[in-house]
């Protein structure tokens, strides 16, 4: 296995302080609503929980994952809902060498939307059933073939593919290395999902930042770093849904 870049410590300082300067309330309540959703996948896809689970159970946690939220309905008519639970059974609980054919078996399965969506989707299925066991790797997080996404605002040189990993095993070494610099800078908070936060205000924050230097009559249209993040991990609130619409 190759080894990753090391990541920049006063990067990680720097994008930390940002983040905990959106207030003890933000963090505590974004923390709390990532762990309820990772609640609600163990529970509902349990492999006892499995096998009955309803078409609206399966919209419910659809609706949780950015990458196939618009699209759920398709996702569900094309994929068919019996194939769908045997797929994500299979993603879950079946044998597999690797992280990469255990996900590949589940993205050819899925119909209706994108392979990248499909990946993704499989991505969170896994972490946020499995919160301690795997890390969250989305297309916005690293995506080796555009060399692009969160983690590479984590280091001043020019991302390269092999900087942070072409493979599970390779890119989990960068996740672990986030979760060991942000305990080093107090953060002791169990498992991954203190990181998944952590990347999804660094990559909103880019997004924000590019919107309005390109667009600056965007102002206003599109939401803040901190509704983003949320958003692209699938915990947004109802009030944040009617302010950024109204």
């Amino acid at each position: 296995m190759k080894k990753v870049t090391t990541l920049d410590d006063f990067l990680v300082r720097d994008y930390l302080i940002k983040i905990l300067g959106e207030g003890e309330e933000f963090v505590q309540n974004f923390y709390k609503d990532l762990l309820a959703k990772s609640l609600l996948f163990q529970k509902l896809l349990a492999r006892e929980k499995l096998p009955s689970l309803t078409e609206e159970e399966l919209k419910e946690v659809l609706e949780k994952v950015f990458s196939v939220r618009r699209k759920k309905e398709k996702l569900l008519e094309e994929t068919g809902v019996e194939k769908l639970k045997k797929a994500i059974a299979d993603l879950l609980y079946g044998k597999a060498d690797s992280w990469e054919e255990r996900v590949e078996k589940f993205v050819k399965e899925i119909r209706g939307v994108d392979r990248r969506a499909a990946r993704d989707l499989a991505s969170e299925l896994l972490h946020f059933t499995f919160p301690e066991e795997y890390v969250l790797w989305t297309s916005w997080i690293w995506d080796p073939e555009s060399e692009s996404g969160a983690v590479v605002f984590l280091k001043e040189e020019p991302p390269k593919r092999h900087m942070y990993g072409e493979t599970y095993e390779e890119f989990q070494q960068i996740y672990r290395q986030i979760q060991e610099k942000l305990q080093d800078f107090g953060i002791k908070v169990r498992g991954y999902l203190f990181v998944d936060i952590f990347l999804a205000m660094i990559y909103a924050t880019y997004v924000d930042y590019m919107t309005l230097s390109t667009m600056h009559s965007a102002k206003g249209f599109f939401p803040p770093a901190g509704v983003m993040a949320r958003r692209l991990l699938g915990v947004q609130r109802k009030d944040e849904i009617m302010e950024v619409g109204s």
